[in-house]
């Protein structure tokens, strides 16, 4: 033995968990830094020396299995010895501390392993040998291959590499495969990031068990945060109690039977939210290794399936929390460590990172973050049951609890109020209000709002300051309050500090990197902060920081460049390339471009477009999607579309049905015409005859009226940039390319996408949006001439002449 070799913050949170776990044996898997120190850990396990072990899982070459010797003799036993046989042949230290974490001894160093890189000529071996054989049909494509050896170079060299891959590219397993082989030749794991749950979805359950049947032996793990988690003990802490409806409970309590992932998503049943937050995995209520459930707790087993993992498939938001914390904390982070990500649906990375770096309160927030501390007719509140618990025995605890309640109300009634008269001084006109300095000097702002909002935010300190007062009488009372209500107390500090940090965040002085905006939710007002520009904040937590960055999507080129998206994403320096579709658009798809409609702007457009798509669906037989970019649009031209076809198609609009029933309708139905906006241009994906003619009526422009978007303009103009090339433009030449997209998913689709929107042909911008789409055969004039020609296409299914 000698100087441990531990960091500290890794010593303190095995300490932690020893003391939690009252001084019993706790078993851990630690990652060891260049220095040779254990840097970060997590814990598995507890118990006896003979169960514990077999409830580990595989650790890695390279790190060490860590537990701890209650008796305080730091010498290895004979069973100690074993561990060591079992794990050390495989390169896999065994180390032993006392309960403080202050003496260690290392029974048998970990491997110390340089990194492997991706095997080329398995990589290329697996696209042109295995995947044939486990899917049939399928044909070696280069673009593939070269997006595959792209990306293995990333891993190997470790460098960010940028690839758009057009549809077709099979780019799912394109960067699958050489991920996969990394994390196998080096015995790691690579973080696989997508932005919807949809391709998730189709990760884990098509593209990566193909990779498996075609011979790659590795483990996967998808994980999500912990409030889409049901928690056990919480479960058991609502059965016993009595207050929740029975039938409910008694149903979630045979789903947990029989679930391996205890997700709410995997419940298959809409949960009322307040009864799901009492249900839920949360960070404040955790017990640790303390908890009795711990070994069978769903979160913790998805964090030991990631800890074993190579791959790990997550979301955008959830890799940039962990990263967020692992960068404020230093060490721990929601996920077990990596470094090498993989990001996916990389169009709408800026997306995420405004969402995760925003924040928001209203009053029903705080309701619920009080609730569970106050009594209602169906169950005693934390602060009563705490009182029951002290007795007359402890009159200060008592008296704080009295008086807690009586701030709790006042807390309650103060935001209702306060944001009340937000909502009403400033939402009456518009559904979103952006609190520029004009908004500011207002009379309506200095005299009444910014001195209420003031007042909410001093009541939320001090009711802050008195839930952490309580806390602190009661740890010296040594009291036996419930767990529960404990939970609860320390969970309502925490979201009223972070309540409380809105209302700050929204009076502080302006910042030009911050932009504060108010908006009705339903009923109420919304205070709302978000960054004006993610870059900088990316730069920090992705890509200056993880080893190796793969970024791809279908569409991230503007005209052909990669500069407008590497500049909003923060990204200095990049490998980039674009690997062509395999598809010939000039032989599969007509693009239909009208030149004598009116401008959008223009009296008599509505009705105008509505006649020419009409025609158009009669041209095609249906089989189309109408694509929308707002819901007005969708109302104005599903109504006629219905009027003059619902007898003869089916007629399917977004907002009447989930995006999933209505697309299994759109599939079903032969000749369907589904008329949607924003959640239809893009991660849909419809093969075949059913779907042959995209009508998109107008460029998807942002129009800059959201707070958030006009404080960008303003950045950029203030920068002395123009908004619109820099900005909206890329914005907008995306997005059509996503609505383009829909039409071609296989070699054997054919059909035509129509872009009614006349300044395509009269503004200098129409050509940045012409060259970034792809070479279909395009048919320009009188709209009356371009359906003849369609009308002619798709009777003959042949190209016109």
């Amino acid at each position: 033995m000698g100087a441990l070799r531990f960091q500290p913050r890794a010593a303190s949170v095995l300490r932690e968990a020893i003391l939690e776990a009252g001084g019993i044996e706790v078993f851990a898997i630690g990652d060891v830094d260049l220095t040779h120190k254990v840097h970060r850990l997590e814990i598995h396990c507890r118990g006896t020396r003979d169960s514990v072990p077999a409830l580990l899982e595989r650790p890695r070459a390279g790190q060490v299995v860590i537990h701890n010797h209650p008796s305080g003799v730091i010498e290895a036993s004979p069973a100690d010895l074993g561990l060591a046989a079992q794990y050390g042949d495989n390169g896999v230290g065994v180390v032993i501390v006392d309960n403080a974490v202050e003496r260690d001894l290392w029974v048998v160093e970990p491997a110390r392993s340089k990194r492997q890189p991706v095997p080329r000529d398995r990589l290329r071996s697996f696209f042109v040998d295995d995947l044939p054989r486990v899917m049939p049909g399928h044909e070696p494509r280069p673009g593939q291959l070269a997006m595959a050896e792209n990306f293995a170079d990333a891993l190997d060299d470790q460098h960010i590499s940028v690839v758009e891959a057009g549809t077709g590219t099979g780019k799912s397993l394109g960067y699958l495969a050489p991920a996969v082989l990394w994390a196998l030749a080096n015995d790691s794991k690579v973080v696989v990031s997508t932005y919807t749950r949809t391709l998730q979805a189709q990760l884990v359950r098509e593209d990566l068990p193909a990779l498996q049947r075609a011979g790659l032996e590795f483990r996967v793990a998808l994980l999500k945060g912990r409030n889409n988690y049901l928690c056990r003990r919480k479960l058991q802490v609502l059965l016993d109690e009595g207050t929740e409806d029975p039938a409910v409970l008694e149903r979630i309590r045979q789903w947990t039977d029989s679930t391996e992932d205890g997700s709410l998503q995997d419940f298959g049943e809409s949960l009322d939210q307040p009864l799901w937050e009492r249900l839920q995995s949360d960070t404040d209520q955790t017990l640790r290794v303390r908890c009795p459930h711990y070994n069978q707790c769903f979160f913790y087993n998805s964090r030991r399936a990631a800890a074993a993992s190579h791959v790990m498939v997550v979301n955008h938001a959830l890799l940039l929390a962990d990263l967020s914390l692992k960068a404020e904390s230093g060490g721990d982070g929601l996920l077990p460590r990596y470094d090498r990500i993989i990001l996916d649906e990389g169009h709408h990375l800026e997306n995420a990172a405004t969402s995760v770096a925003s924040s928001s309160l209203t009053s029903l927030a705080v309701r619920r973050a009080v609730g569970p501390l106050l009594h209602t007719r169906r169950r005693p509140g934390a602060l009563a049951r705490v009182q029951t618990a002290a007795g007359a025995g402890q009159p200060r605890i008592q008296e704080r609890c009295d008086q807690l309640v009586t701030a709790l109300g006042t807390l309650r009634e103060e935001a209702d109020v306060t944001l009340e008269a937000v909502r009403h001084g400033l939402l009456t006109d518009q559904p979103k209000r952006r609190l520029t300095p004009q908004v500011r000097a207002a009379p309506l702002w200095t005299a009444d709002l910014a001195p209420a909002l003031a007042t909410l935010g001093r009541c939320l300190v001090d009711t802050v300051n008195r839930l952490a007062a309580l806390l602190g009488d009661l740890e010296d009372a040594e009291l036996q309050v419930p767990t529960q209500p404990l939970l609860d107390l320390g969970r309502a500090r925490r979201r009223l500090k972070q309540h409380a940090a809105v209302v700050a965040d929204v009076l502080s002085d302006p910042d030009e990197n911050r932009c504060h905006w108010v908006e009705r939710d339903r009923d109420r007002a919304r205070l709302c902060g978000a960054p004006v520009d993610v870059g900088p904040l990316l730069d920090d937590l992705v890509f200056s920081r993880v080893s190796a960055v793969g970024v791809t999507s279908a569409t991230l080129t503007v005209g052909g460049s990669f500069t407008p998206w590497l500049q909003r994403h923060g990204v200095s320096e990049a490998r980039t390339a674009s690997i062509p579709s395999p598809f010939s658009y000039g032989d599969q798809a007509l693009l239909a471009l009208p030149r004598d409609l009116p401008r959008p702007d223009a009296p008599g457009w509505v009705p105008r477009v509505a006649q020419v798509t009409l025609d158009l669906l009669g041209a095609s037989g249906g089989g189309a999607f109408v694509l929308c970019t707002s819901y007005r649009m969708v109302d104005a031209l599903s109504e006629r579309i219905a009027d003059a076809l619902g007898g003869r198609h089916p007629i399917l609009v977004q907002g009447r049905g989930s995006r999933e029933r209505l697309l299994q309708r759109f599939r079903q139905a032969p000749g369907a015409i589904l008329v949607g906006t924003d959640s239809f241009w893009e991660g849909v994906s419809v093969r075949g005859d059913g779907l042959r003619l995209v009508v998109i009526p107008r460029l998807p422009f942002r129009v800059p009226t959201e707070p958030i978007s006009q404080a960008r303009y303003e950045r950029l103009q203030g920068q002395g940039l123009d908004p619109f090339r820099t900005w909206s433009l890329p914005t907008a030449v995306i997005k059509l390319r996503q609505g383009f997209g829909r039409l071609i998913r296989a070699r054997t689709d054919r059909g035509a996408v129509a872009i009614l929107d006349r300044r395509l042909h009269d503004m200098w911008y129409g050509r940045v949006f012409l060259q970034s789409l792809p070479d279909a055969r395009r048919v320009t004039g009188p709209a009356q001439a371009v359906v003849a020609q369609l009308t002619r296409f798709y009777d003959s299914r042949q190209e016109p002449g």
